[in-house]
């Protein structure tokens, strides 16, 4: 008789049966305890507390946005400002000699303070009845829909500092040549004052770098098995997803990649998120209500190429 152990059986997740019978159990035992205990403000009120504390945990798991621009996280009161001082200057002298003096000058600039949020409601029989995977399908909507929302809107501003043609810093190339982004990366790291950039895209834009020349095998093989460029020329590729709004519509671009230095802005969370809960004194719907403070500037667009593929479209 063979002493091999038994291999177990899992799913496409790697759960085994006993994994999958303690889930479900987990969500009979939940959906139980919300049916009676739904009519309960004190429950509504602990569950939104923690429906909002997972929020937060996942999206700061799976935000990417402190990846491709400077990123602060404040206490709610916190204030954040982007301060650059001038004018001093270093001397050679005989020894013995007198130091000139020199004039120091500091431009401070503040973060602007904008609100995000969203708001649930649903009808209470609805919401009780399968109450574990409705619940767990608005924390996976509302993590995905504050990402793309600040990914959006980050987008939005290089945008509006880069706006077309008329900026230099603006390249539209049909297809992503090899000559572009070399190009861009040397100026970005020539501007950039702490040589941290990265390459900012969808996978379509991003991913047309793994056919340029000078990635060395141990890369290419890092490529085929994880799925990721890594970096290229210094600069970190950073694959945005192509998350899409409640008409389907994507939030990005596909034929825009940005290369840009992290210093060529800021972004601020001030506190985490606040939410509110409650239920239509008159009818028998919950609603459900999240918000967060943030900040976004960017104050050097010479530190950003904004590079479009004239092939592909928007």
């Amino acid at each position: 008789m063979s002493d091999a152990p038994t291999k177990k059986l899992v799913d496409s997740f790697g759960r085994s049966l006993e994994d999958r019978a303690a889930e479900m159990n987990l969500i009979k035992e939940a959906n139980e305890e919300a049916r009676e205990r739904w009519s309960d403000p004190q429950f509504r009120a602990d569950f939104a507390a923690d429906l909002t504390e997972s929020i937060l945990l996942g999206f700061e798991s799976e935000t990417l946005v402190d990846r491709w621009i400077e990123t602060e996280r404040l206490d709610f009161g916190g204030r954040s400002y982007i301060t650059e001082a001038t004018g001093l200057k270093a001397f050679w002298m005989a020894r013995g000699g007198y130091i000139e003096m020199s004039e120091l000058t500091s431009e401070t600039s503040e973060l602007p303070r904008d609100m995000i949020g969203a708001h649930v409601w649903e009808f209470d029989d609805k919401f009780v009845t399968n109450f574990a995977t409705q619940a767990q399908t608005y924390r996976n909507l509302i993590v995905q829909r504050l990402d793309a929302e600040i990914n959006r809107r980050v987008h939005t501003v290089l945008a509006e500092a880069i706006p077309d043609t008329s900026s230099p810093y603006y390249v539209a190339t049909p297809g992503v040549s090899k000559a572009a982004v070399d190009t861009g990366i040397r100026a970005v790291q020539d501007a950039s004052l702490t040589g941290d950039v990265v390459i900012v895209g969808r996978p379509q834009m991003v991913d047309q770098i793994v056919d340029f020349e000078g990635y060395g095998n141990e890369t290419l093989e890092e490529i085929r098995v994880k799925g990721v460029l890594g970096t290229y020329h210094g600069a970190t590729v950073v694959r945005l997803k192509n998350y899409k709004d409640e008409n389907n519509k994507p939030y990005l671009p596909g034929n825009e990649m940005w290369i840009m230095g992290r210093d060529a802005g800021k972004f601020a969370f001030y506190g985490g998120l606040l939410n509110k809960e409650f239920e239509e004194a008159d009818n028998w719907y919950w609603h459900y209500l999240i918000r967060r403070d943030c900040g976004l500037m960017v104050h050097h667009p010479e530190r950003v190429r904004r590079i479009v593929d004239t092939n592909l479209a928007a």
